[in-house]
């Protein structure tokens, strides 16, 4: 494989294990940070959701934004924004998830408890399932809110015109490259692809941080793994085709499945082997890693990123409001909640992800900044149309 950017990269060392630790978050039960919330339910928004403030469907007027019985609440904002002043949420929603019940039920129950008059269906299915799913329903869908794993089946959908503007204050409160340039999707919480490294075989120092870099290098045949089953790889060889080429990523995926690399399935498999010694290195999301780390702590495992190419993509998990919701400023604002400060403070504190909005922030002394990644800059925005992706994997036989 050749590429125009060849060259010697300094290679990065692992991430400090107690510090991997206290990024990727402790865990806490769902019911344990239901419980640090406010006891507030409020009175509802009443059917509209937001009243009569009179700018567009957003509802925000002149003063600022206001239920429809005339009670103030605040925009989010980027230096995040407690639930207790947003609006309140009354009514029923169903959610589309392509993000696994243990990853995201939490946080969506901990939303419903918090009012005593929001109803959540939650149906879970992958993400292409899902989308296919609501192209068949058209504007009968009972979906209201689409939630994924990754930013390129929210851009599929947006392509097929299914999805409807997000309030200003959402659009930007999120990073422009987290989110639809025309508004209507936006990312949630973020993860970074990693090189996962069991440490009874492998010394940081000798692991390449050039993503290409392990397809041609004998000493890995063999030992390496990773999951193909899932969004978020699915989006990340279509970022390989935007950045490479197709030719150039199907020869890499060719050369990949050449040295013996492992297929897996499910999120916390691939670091689950790592740590059993049934391959040496694995290329996941940060946060798998450091859910084993957790439950393992003796685990030889541990996690260094390449420099500056997509092996340290960073992707988000996101939302959109469909079309045909009968809900839409319901829905909206239950997007509000999963950018106000509690929601982000899950991602980072339960599901050990990144935020996506500055205000929540990390001990500096104690967890690695997103900054002292060199993760690439990317406009997700590319990974709107995923087909050529699957088609590819398809004729290499991935998929």
């Amino acid at each position: 494989m050749e590429r125009d950017n060849d060259g010697p990269i300094p290679v990065r060392l692992p991430i400090d294990r107690r510090r991997f630790l206290a990024a990727t978050g402790t865990a806490i039960g769902a019911a344990g940070f239901a419980g640090c919330l406010s006891d507030d339910d409020g009175d509802g928004d009443g059917d509209d959701g937001n009243g009569d403030g009179g700018n567009g469907d957003d509802g925000n007027g002149a003063d600022g934004n206001g239920d429809s019985d005339g009670t103030e609440y605040a925009d989010i904002t980027p230096e995040g924004t407690s639930w207790e002043d947003l609006p309140d949420l009354e009514g029923s929603l169903t959610i589309y998830s392509g993000r696994k019940e243990s990853q995201i039920e939490p946080v969506l129950r901990d939303i419903e408890e918090y009012y005593d008059g929001l109803e959540l269906d939650i149906r879970f299915d992958d993400n292409e399932t899902h989308l296919s799913t609501i192209l068949e329903e058209g504007q009968n869908s009972p979906a209201d809110i689409f939630y994924t794993q990754d930013s390129g089946t929210l851009g599929a959908l947006a392509r097929e015109g299914r999805t409807s503007s997000l309030p200003d204050d959402v659009i930007e409160t999120v990073p422009e490259s987290w989110r639809d340039t025309d508004g209507t999707w936006t990312g949630v919480s973020g993860r970074v692809r990693c090189i996962a490294y069991n440490t009874d075989t492998w010394d940081p120092e000798d692991l390449p941080d050039d993503i290409f870099a392990y397809a041609d290098d004998e000493r890995f045949e063999d030992d390496m793994g990773w999951r193909v089953d899932s969004g978020s790889y699915l989006s990340w060889v279509r970022a390989l085709m935007i950045e490479h080429g197709e030719e150039f990523t199907r020869e890499y995926l060719t050369d990949m499945e050449d040295a013996g690399v492992t297929h897996y399935e499910g999120g916390s498999t691939t670091p689950n082997a790592i740590a059993a010694g049934e391959v040496g290195v694995g290329f996941v999301n940060h946060y798998y890693v450091g859910r084993v780390m957790d439950d393992q702590p003796d685990a030889p495992i541990n996690v260094t990123y390449t420099d500056g190419d997509l092996g340290s993509l960073f992707n988000v998990s996101g939302t959109a409001v469909l079309d045909s919701s009968d809900e839409q400023e319901l829905a909206r604002n239950f997007i509000r909640h999963l950018l106000g400060s509690e929601g982000q403070q899950f991602f980072v504190e339960t599901n050990r992800e990144y935020a996506v909005i500055p205000g929540v922030e990390y001990d500096h002394e104690d967890v690695p900044q997103l900054e002292e990644i060199n993760y690439p800059e990317f406009d997700l925005n590319q990974l709107a149309d995923i087909e050529p992706a699957v088609d590819l994997l398809r004729e290499v036989g991935i998929r």
